[in-house]
């Protein structure tokens, strides 16, 4: 099985993967530029800006529960609580947050792209912790009006079944 292209856009600050089943590699790379702008308003707190890249009725596996008001939910499921989410994120943390992204993979065909990668989160809490983590992330966007938008969003980390800890300490070496 041939391996996939690995590109780089001289715009984006990682590479992008493309494996040769991907139909339109333009489409791929405008992705891969969609993740990107998503990293900038990420590191800006935007929560507008952030929104404008999910699609109506947003589906989301985050890493936090989704705080509904009967009691924490294993999934965001519509714009409003995706937005609440995003508001109670940045409240959470100073203006240092940053993400870095590695392995990023785009599959694509027709007006659907699957985003897989590993992203890095470091920032301090408000209160003084500094988090840094890696996350597997895997995105479903959908060609809507000609903008890819995200449809499906699933952030997680491994767990130690044993000890019922999230084992946020690993990192793209130890993939």
């Amino acid at each position: 099985m041939p391996s996939p292209a690995v590109s780089a856009l001289p715009q984006l600050p990682f590479e992008v993967i493309i494996p040769d089943h991907t139909e339109d590699r333009q489409a791929a790379f405008a992705v891969a530029a969609k993740r990107n702008a998503w990293r900038e308003m990420f590191e800006k707190q935007d929560v507008d800006g952030m929104m404008s890249f999910y699609a109506p009725g947003i589906y989301s596996y985050d890493l936090m529960a989704a705080p509904e008001a009967d009691g924490p939910k294993l999934a965001f499921d519509g714009d409003d609580i995706w937005r609440r989410n995003w508001v109670s994120f940045f409240e959470m943390f100073g203006a240092d947050l940053r993400v870095t992204i590695e392995n990023l993979t785009v599959y694509q065909a027709g007006n659907i792209a699957t985003v897989r990668g590993l992203t890095r989160l470091q920032g301090t809490v408000v209160g003084g912790q500094f988090i840094d983590m890696w996350a597997r992330e895997t995105n479903v966007l959908a060609r809507i009006n000609g903008d890819w938008l995200v449809v499906h969003d699933h952030v997680s980390v491994p767990i130690d079944f044993m000890s019922g800890r999230a084992l946020m300490d690993l990192g793209p070496n130890k993939v």
